[in-house]
């Protein structure tokens, strides 16, 4: 949080606005088995932005709705990557709510999230580096609760057109069905 502030007082002492803005979505019922790499969660600063997008947190709650195969799976987890190309489809908008001390109504970030399955990203491409994870291996049961919030010491930077994604780490196992809820909040930076 402290890269927020030191961006917050620049902004100040050049005279510039501190824009904003909270966001997240809950995915439907994401369906068993899962392709590895399957984005399930997207949000994309809009190319033709002329600054950067900070990520200052996100949240994941996860629940295990229907039990999978095998309670224990090694590897089962969601990964946060970093990615560019184009918008997300076949999904549903996320949720977006500029910060109460924002000088304009303009949206910062857009971004969609899973109704059933996979989204398409089309032409996204998305870095191999992992910035974080939230590990499921124990989470084969039916009621599996897991919460998790995810800050980022080392920034988490959005240029113009880059995206970042939730994806599946691996491939899940069969029969499993799970729920997600992701929140964040961020800000754009010089």
């Amino acid at each position: 949080m402290r890269h927020a502030q030191a961006f917050r007082d620049h902004n100040k002492a050049e005279g510039l606005p501190f824009r904003g803005q909270s966001f997240g979505g809950i995915t439907g019922t994401i369906a068993a088995a899962i392709a590895s790499q399957a984005c399930v969660f997207s949000a994309r600063y809009p190319v033709a932005a002329t600054h950067r997008f900070l990520i200052q947190w996100l949240h994941l709650h996860y629940t295990t709705l229907v039990a999978y195969t095998v309670p224990l799976t090694a590897g089962r987890r969601l990964a946060l990557k970093r990615g560019s190309g184009g918008d997300a489809s076949g999904a549903t908008a996320i949720d977006v709510v500029r910060n109460q001390s924002d000088l304009t109504a303009e949206t910062l970030l857009t971004g969609m999230v899973a109704t059933t399955g996979a989204m398409t990203m089309t032409s996204v491409v998305f870095e191999d580096a992992v910035r974080a994870r939230l590990m499921l291996v124990q989470a084969g049961n039916a009621g599996n609760d897991y919460d998790e919030i995810w800050t980022f010491d080392d920034p988490l930077i959005l240029l113009p057109g880059q995206c970042i994604g939730i994806l599946a780490g691996q491939a899940f196992d069969a029969a499993g069905t799970w729920q997600l809820n992701v929140k964040g909040a961020g800000v754009e930076v010089p």
